[in-house]
């Protein structure tokens, strides 16, 4: 147990982080692999410490290359590749979490806005009472695509401190 059980628990945390986010469970495998290793891996020990082919590993190196998760390296003198993971635990759930919430803020900004030009020209008690809900709804959609953008551009922990502290002290009065 020990080293290995807790190596297998975190290894699996970032396969099932990346099955929530709705990645294939492969790209979590592999993060965590790179995640844990003391030097960067090549191609056939990322395959051989995930038990997935070379080609599915070789596969999802290059999306995880594209979109920033790891980064391949040459080492003088070997012809091989080699990756290593470049960001943290925090920076993989940014990555994918906070991209599917700005993609569900702009999915519902998309359908109030229909729904706003659907009821141009209505009138009557009904029709206003539905345009104020759906503005209202707009308006608190915006401002979560504001705060989830905040989030997202600022990485300093103690700007995002003072930020809690802010909002729990609001929550007490």
């Amino acid at each position: 147990m020990g080293i290995g059980e807790a190596r297998r628990i975190i290894v699996e945390h970032f396969a099932n982080a990346a099955r929530r986010f709705g990645f294939n469970e492969l790209y979590g495998y592999i993060y965590g692999v790179l995640f844990l290793a003391r030097e960067p891996m090549s191609l056939g020990e990322i395959a051989e410490a995930t038990g997935y082919s070379l080609s599915h590993v070789s596969t999802a190196l290059k999306l995880m290359e594209r979109i920033g998760l790891v980064m391949r390296i040459k080492k003088p003198g070997d012809r091989k590749a080699y990756y290593k993971a470049t960001k943290l635990m925090k920076d993989w759930r940014q990555a994918a979490y906070y991209e599917k919430m700005m993609e569900d803020i702009q999915q519902t900004r998309i359908n109030l806005e229909r729904a706003l030009r659907e009821l141009e020209g209505e009138e009557g008690e009904e029709a206003e009472a539905l345009r104020e809900r759906l503005e209202f709804a707009l308006r608190r959609n915006e401002l979560a695509g504001r705060i989830i953008k905040f989030l997202i551009e600022h990485e300093n922990e103690e700007l995002l401190e003072m930020l809690l502290n802010c909002l729990e002290s609001n929550e007490e009065r």
